[in-house]
Order: structure tokens, then sequence, then C-alpha cells
């Protein structure tokens, strides 16, 4: 549970980071309509449960960990985030990604693409002058991913995306009732 509580912040911090990035558009036009069994919020994501904590400092490491979380509208548009964290012997890398646009859907081959009009990618490799960062439009490349409707063994609903021979399935957060 420490380590999950060490990572919110960390996206919190990003979310905000992008959040308020000034000169980039806050609409775009509509994509293929989505049905409402995708329509809303779909969430994916592990932390590691392997932490270490440095008795000499005082300090734990940051957590490994990757998230994607999106939100599908009826009209098509979307919004979407990402982060990977990785680290390992005192190198910690990021990779964030959040994106605004449009989704493609085509039904007969199963396929969902995202398609941003706007976004903002930033990442760090092991030090703070190993960074990248990116934002507006043309920052986050379009995707396309072979989609398909599953339940898990609870019975809730889970997307699974998949591009080639990989890929993870994206569930809805659960409600309290």
């Amino acid at each position: 549970m420490r380590q999950l509580l060490r990572f919110i912040p960390l996206l919190v911090l990003l979310l905000a980071a992008c959040g308020g990035a000034g000169g980039m558009p806050t609409s775009g036009p509509a994509g293929t309509p989505v049905p409402a069994e995708l329509q809303g919020e779909w969430l994916y994501g592990r932390i590691s449960t392997i932490q270490y904590y440095d008795p000499v400092t005082g300090s734990w490491g940051q957590p490994n960990g990757a998230g994607d979380r999106f939100r599908l509208e009826a009209d098509g548009k979307y919004e979407r985030t990402r982060l990977l964290q990785i680290s390992t012997y005192g190198c910690e890398s990021s990779l964030f990604i959040w994106e605004k646009g449009t989704v493609k859907l085509d039904l007969e081959k199963s396929q969902i693409t995202f398609q941003p009009w706007t976004g903002a990618v930033k990442s760090q490799s092991c030090s703070p002058s190993h960074t990248y960062e990116k934002k507006g439009p043309g920052a986050v490349n379009p995707e396309t991913y072979n989609a398909e409707m599953d339940q898990n063994d609870s019975g809730q609903s889970v997307l699974r995306l998949r591009v080639g021979l990989g890929g993870g399935g994206a569930g809805r957060q659960q409600a309290e009732g």
C-alpha cells in the first residue's frame, strides 16, 4: 500500500503540470460515435510490490509501475493519460503522456484508433539533465489497437486493447454501493 501512495502524488503532479499548459487547444472535431458500452472512464495499471528502503539516507526508492487512464465520450472525443515509472539501482526514469483527441472505431475490424489533436509528453532518464518535453499539436502520435470487450472473474467489463500479440485490459472503476 505504501508503494501505491507514493505513486499517486507523482501522477497528480504530472497531471497538474500538463493540465495547465498554455497555448494548447481545448477542443477539437468529433470522432466516430462511441457505443454506450464503451463510453466512460477506463483504467489499467500495475505497481510493483518490490521497493527498497535505504537505511543510510532514510529514503524510499521510487516504485516501478505503469498506468493508462482514458475517457471516451459519446461524440468520439477522448482524453488519455499514461505514466511509466522505472527505478533500477539509483536510476529513476519516467515517461508521462497526456492527450486529447478523437477516436475512430472500425467495428468490422474490431479496432480503435486514438487520434490526438493536442497533448504533452515528458520523459526523464536517470537524471533531470536527461529530460525530453514536447507540448501541443503533434506531440503525441495516433495509435491503433485491436479491441475486444470481455468480463473479468468478478463480472466487471474489461476492454482489451492489443498491439500485435501483447496488450492489457482496461477495466471500469468500481462504484461503491
